[in-house]
């Protein structure tokens, strides 16, 4: 399952718990999904995202005293705490042995509680994990319904530390293997944040190769994680061989070598600007590689004043394919260009590839 497609699966299942505590249910009737997946597939962004968009969904369920506003999302990192720590240090009150609340175990309010490294967790974590996914509670200390749990860990390929999950752990939740796709990262995630376009272009070229291949002994190896660091590296104004370094540092060698190639191709790049100005008499290229690098600097520069432009150019490519390419980075980062007489005509042109 790509992330786009998880991300929705996890909103539905929120819809779901939600519906369920309005309608009387106990947590045990929740849905509690589980995320595997690679590291620096960017498994904890997807769960931010998600709380993020979820907007007033529950208000009714929560006390008006508490507010209303977005959800929240508490990180719990099993793989690093103690089980005491985790379950509640013990203590003695009125002669009576309790424990006392965790305090990164929410009371109010509702968001998602992310229950991350799962499977890095020790037997005596995942057996405190087993509690709260089953019963909403550690010990005496309960959840409100109106927080729902969501997991997530690296497979035990991944040789990141994992450990085999118990089956009564296992049989609790709903098993999801998340997969990169380089092209869904660059619309619904890198353009939204203003990645770095000539990033973005090289992954979406390199989509089969350099996006995200997985090494359990490489220090630095590529991912989605790993490419939205090398857009931060950019950002540094570093000499071009220090650069190189810190690029090697974040994907590794292989992947800085052939992103150097690209990045070559890149300054070689007709003007964009010059295409905006004057779309009907601008040059096409001549290959994939400088298609792909040249529909992401366009996409980069387009405005709702010169987008009508920028569809007079992309008319001109023999190949439409990448026209869509540019449209989906343009409006992803802006979804006002959608707006545009441009854009308008040029979807009903070209809707069979869009939906595409």
């Amino acid at each position: 399952m790509n992330i786009p497609d998880f991300a929705k699966v996890l909103s539905a299942i929120i819809h779901h718990n939600v519906d369920t505590a309005r309608q009387g249910g106990t947590p045990r009737d929740y849905l509690v999904p589980m995320a595997w997946g690679d590291p620096g597939l960017g498994k904890t962004e997807i769960h931010e995202a998600v709380a993020e968009e979820l907007g007033d969904l529950g208000s009714d369920l929560i006390d008006p005293a508490e507010g209303t506003g977005r959800w929240a999302l508490v990180y719990a990192d099993l793989q690093t705490r103690d089980p005491a720590d985790l379950g509640g240090m013990p203590w003695v009150e009125n002669g009576r042995a309790i424990r006392c609340r965790p305090d990164w175990l929410p009371t109010r309010g509702r968001g998602i509680l992310f229950l991350d490294e799962l499977p890095a967790a020790g037997i005596a974590n995942m057996n405190i994990a087993a509690m709260l996914i089953r019963d909403h509670r550690i010990g005496e200390h309960f959840l409100p319904k109106t927080w729902m749990i969501a997991c997530a860990g690296n497979h035990q390929h991944n040789r990141a530390g994992t450990t085999t999950m118990p089956t009564h752990v296992r049989n609790r939740l709903l098993h999801f293997n998340i997969e990169a796709d380089a092209n869904l990262w660059a619309t619904k995630w890198a353009s939204r944040r203003g990645i770095n376009p000539m990033v973005i272009a090289y992954n979406r070229y390199r989509a089969n190769d350099f996006h995200h291949r997985f090494s359990p002994t490489g220090n630095a190896f590529p991912s989605p994680r790993s490419w939205a660091m090398t857009d931060r590296v950019l950002r540094l104004g570093l000499p071009e061989r220090l650069e190189n370094e810190c690029i090697t540092a974040a994907v590794g060698g292989p992947a800085r070598a052939d992103f150097d190639g690209f990045r070559e191709i890149h300054k070689t790049l007709p003007d964009p600007d010059a295409i905006l100005t004057d779309p009907d008499n601008g040059p096409l290229p001549d290959n994939p590689m400088t298609y792909y690098a040249l529909m992401g600097a366009l996409a980069h520069r387009a405005t709702q004043a010169n987008f009508d432009k920028l569809v007079r150019y992309l008319d001109r490519l023999p190949e439409q394919e990448f026209s869509v390419v540019c449209v989906l980075d343009a409006t992803a980062r802006d979804e006002g260009l959608m707006l545009t007489r441009g854009y308008q005509c040029w979807a009903a042109r070209h809707g069979e590839l869009l939906s595409g």
